[in-house]
């Protein structure tokens, strides 16, 4: 049984190096609610010269929810971005309700811990910590491309399996190719407060100085 190194070996093995690698085309069924424009821009700053920094810059956010087509793209590739943009507010309405990070609530998370394995310009991230005291973990497959490593798919195999690219219905998911998705966390699509070095201090309006003091002649002798 071909495995999902040997899966992701055979398609880059059929991907030239020079070449564009393949946008998969964005596939909703008649079931999927529309789709609702984003015009919210949300404030995006992502290490991605390794897999580790790209990873480790996710969840240190609050959200992971990126804004626009622009901001997903700083972390995933781009069929996989502009599909992640495009499904958006209100909950409602989306396909991903859940925090793709952890499969479940941030607030139950403890004990995050990541381990990478990677081969050639192929890494695995998996994100290993525990939901209200039970063990749990997220995959996550990147690529790595000339403006750095890229997301190609995020899956979980318990307590439920699903992929994002499943879940979006796009092609090539390596290892989960279902979308049993986990309940729907109100929380996973708030987006960041700017952070504090952008808030810039009120300006206050200078203070004029006080006028000078009358000259006070001496008495006459």
């Amino acid at each position: 049984m071909a495995t999902a190194w040997g899966l992701a070996a055979a398609l880059l093995a059929a991907t030239p190096a020079a070449a564009t690698p393949v946008v998969a085309p964005i596939k909703r069924l008649p079931s999927d609610p529309p789709r609702i424009a984003l015009t919210h821009t949300v404030y995006v700053d992502l290490q991605s010269q390794t897999p580790d920094a790209l990873i480790k810059g996710l969840f240190v956010r609050r959200s992971p929810f990126l804004g626009k087509v622009s901001g997903f793209r700083k972390a995933f590739m781009p069929d996989l971005a502009r599909a992640m943009a495009l499904d958006v507010e209100p909950a409602e309405s989306r396909i991903v309700t859940f925090d793709w990070r952890y499969g479940a609530p941030r607030k139950r998370i403890r004990h995050l811990k990541l381990t990478t394995h990677t081969t050639g310009d192929l890494a695995v991230v998996t994100a290993h910590f525990k939901v209200r005291g039970k063990p749990s973990s997220v995959r996550f497959e990147l690529f790595e491309r000339r403006s750095g490593w890229r997301i190609h798919d995020v899956s979980q195999t318990t307590p439920k399996a699903w992929s994002l690219r499943a879940c979006l219905h796009l092609r090539r998911a390596l290892t989960v190719k279902s979308c049993d998705r986990p309940d729907r966390d109100a929380d996973s699509m708030k987006p960041d407060p700017p952070p504090k070095k952008l808030l810039q201090p009120p300006v206050k309006p200078a203070t004029p100085p006080p006028p000078p003091a009358p000259a006070v002649k001496p008495p006459g002798r």
